[in-house]
């Protein structure tokens, strides 16, 4: 049914910060018909689910925030989880959000048919929209190690992100298997409790300084009473962080300096130069995650703590075994190692025109037009889709630019009286192809493995320029990109 007849229902998956941000724009204009279907019982997204010891954000405070709903009373520089959950809520509350949100919904399938889509979650309750939102995150499947004698282990194990808070720590014997970003905030936390601290690292990580400075009462008040002053603030540190874009392409300078700062910080800190070669990366700072923390290398230098590259050969009952066959007695393992990115397929099957799946077309490489698309899935929308990560600013700027985009979208398809809106296929598969073109200029590319590439290289999660390059690719919407089908 053509939508000039009816108003379209919405469907948005996922109450995080991006389901959030999508259904407060979609209320401001006035499209009000939309229900947020959330898997968990609260809002939040990665907030909600990730409680580890010392969670915390790597972008500062009050850049990992909606321009529009700033919070002038952050505890400090790098908020804690719990703060931004509380930020998250209180959002969800102000905006009245929670009156269009569905909890204990997961969906498991999605079937473009007559110019909408049929949902399905877990439980067999079906839903019925005209448009499709998915907001489901580019990190949010943990990703464990495929180890033999997992299932063996006789004492606790969990991933960082389902952490089990029944397990007391307190003088236990802990591995730790993996050392990047969630790992950085653990061991810290609780290398105090623990009886002994193995940490297992494939490859090492640059650290930079955090320098997490806690917000006085005083400067809190000030933002409060003068917002322009919390504006200002949160500009200069958008323009710090958006000047490190040229780290990422190829600036030599940035790049010299920031490895001498990372290099200096390794060696203020770890003394030790067995340890401080164990700790040194082998490719340049940018091409992995780069992670940030004051208190990271004191931990790994307490007595109690081994850092071990040896190759994890099995675990068994008892511990973990090396391939040297050095057998590290645990009671309890914790799995640091990340998210599968991009899991959209995870758990739900999405089924496009002509009985298109989306499995199907991602066999070829996982992207999006416009980080945001995909040809043969009308009215099917990606918020931090594939090549929409960033590596140097807050995701919030790329979520905020993407709604927009989106609404203009929607808005375009009513205006027309058109039923659907999908991305031309020539169209979509010249952006990609010139998207990797510009990624090939980037660190990320041909220096090291991470979790940016495919198994074949290409680079699926970034994009390869800065907050305001992106934001100008999604200003206008070009309708000859697109067909509009009644």
């Amino acid at each position: 049914m053509p939508h000039g007849t009816h108003t379209p229902k919405i469907a948005i998956i996922g109450a995080g910060i991006s389901g959030m941000c999508m259904a407060i724009k979609l209320k401001e204009a006035g499209l009000t018909s939309f229900t947020l279907y959330e898997k968990a019982d609260n809002v939040g997204g990665t907030w909600r689910d990730n409680t580890y010891p010392g969670v915390a954000c790597d972008v500062p405070s009050h850049l990992y925030s909606y321009s529009f709903e700033p919070k002038l009373d952050w505890s400090k520089a790098f908020s804690p989880g719990g703060e931004i959950l509380g930020y998250c809520e209180d959002v969800a509350k102000k905006y009245a959000l929670l009156d269009h949100t569905e909890f204990g919904c997961e969906l498991i399938a999605s079937v473009y048919r007559d110019g909408g889509w049929d949902i399905e979650f877990a439980g067999g309750r079906k839903e019925r929209a005209d448009f499709l939102v998915s907001c489901i995150g580019g990190l949010h499947v943990p990703r464990f190690p495929d180890l033999e004698g997992q299932d063996n282990f006789k004492g606790a194990s969990f991933h960082s992100a389902q952490w089990d808070h029944s397990v007391d720590l307190a003088g236990k014997r802990v591995a730790i298997v993996g050392s990047a970003a969630s790992a950085l905030q653990i061991v810290p936390m609780i290398v105090d409790k623990v009886a002994s601290l193995d940490m297992y690292q494939r490859t090492a990580n640059w650290v930079m300084p955090r320098i997490d400075a806690v917000y006085s009462e005083t400067r809190k008040s000030l933002f409060k009473r003068m917002p322009l002053l919390a504006k200002l603030h949160r500009l200069m540190i958008y323009i710090a962080y958006e000047s490190r874009i040229g780290l990422f392409r190829g600036s030599k300078l940035l790049s010299n300096r920031a490895s001498e700062m990372a290099r200096k910080h390794l060696e203020r800190q770890v003394k030790d130069p067995v340890l401080r070669a164990k700790l040194t990366p082998d490719y340049p700072v940018g091409c992995k995650r780069i992670l940030a923390s004051d208190s990271f290398f004191p931990a790994l230098q307490r007595d109690h703590v081994s850092v071990i590259t040896d190759s994890i050969s099995k675990i068994t009952p008892e511990g973990i075994m090396a391939t040297d066959g050095t057998i590290r007695p645990a009671d309890v393992i914790v799995y640091a190692t990340g998210f599968k990115p991009f899991t959209m397929l995870d758990g739900q099957e999405i089924t496009g025109r002509e009985g298109r799946t989306m499995r199907d077309y991602l066999k070829d490489g996982i992207r999006a037009h416009r980080t945001i698309m995909v040809p043969g899935f009308p009215n099917y929308f990606m918020l931090m889709g594939p090549n929409s990560g960033l590596g140097h600013n807050s995701i919030i700027l790329i979520i905020e630019a993407q709604t927009k985009y989106i609404i203009k979208c929607i808005q375009e398809t009513i205006k027309r009286g058109a039923a659907v809106i999908d991305p031309i296929e020539e169209v979509s598969e010249a952006f990609n192809a010139d998207l990797q073109e510009q990624l090939k200029d980037t660190v990320w590319h041909g220096h090291c493995q991470s979790w940016y590439q495919d198994e074949n290289g290409r680079i699926f999660t970034l994009w390869p320029k800065g907050t305001i390059n992106f934001k100008r690719s999604l200003k206008k919407l070009d309708v000859t990109e697109y067909q509009f089908n009644a």
